[in-house]
């Protein structure tokens, strides 16, 4: 288990990345909100989110092997406007790859080294972040798509 003063690092760059991602995160919950009163305008809003967020981290994504394919199957789902259980299937996928293989290992070289840039390991957590709105959103619009 981390020292106190490792979970203390480790705690103030999660409260750095939330708060470089609140307008991001605040935007999911709205778009959460309005998929109750106009799914359509919701489903638009998602589509523009997830490619905002695939563009920002393209480069760390990609960059990985394990997640490139997950990827290319959002990407794909994403361009076509689809958001069904497969854009989910592969956000959950693409999530737990980049946990697994790229912020796990960079978190506890991070952890180990006081030497590490803090601004790469904000970067993997802004983009885990924004995985995860991502697909919280999506999923929610799942819940609440109106039957045609």
């Amino acid at each position: 288990m981390p020292a106190p003063k490792e979970l203390e690092r480790l705690g103030g760059l999660f409260d750095l990345a939330s708060d470089k991602n609140r307008p991001f995160l605040d935007r999911c919950s709205e778009t959460k909100y309005l998929a109750v009163m106009d799914f359509k305008r919701a489903a638009n809003i998602t589509v523009e989110l997830a490619r905002q967020t695939l563009k920002e981290a393209n480069s760390r994504l990609t960059s990985r092997d394990d997640c490139q394919s997950h990827l290319i199957t959002l990407q794909k789902a994403v361009e076509s406007g689809q958001l069904d259980t497969g854009v989910i299937s592969a956000l959950e996928k693409l999530r737990s790859k980049y946990l697994e293989k790229v912020l796990r290992p960079a978190v506890r070289s991070y952890l180990e080294n006081d030497d590490l840039k803090t601004t790469e390991i904000e970067r993997l957590y802004n983009d885990a972040l924004r995985i995860e709105g991502l697909l919280e959103v999506v999923q929610f619009l799942k819940k609440v798509e109106p039957s045609l």
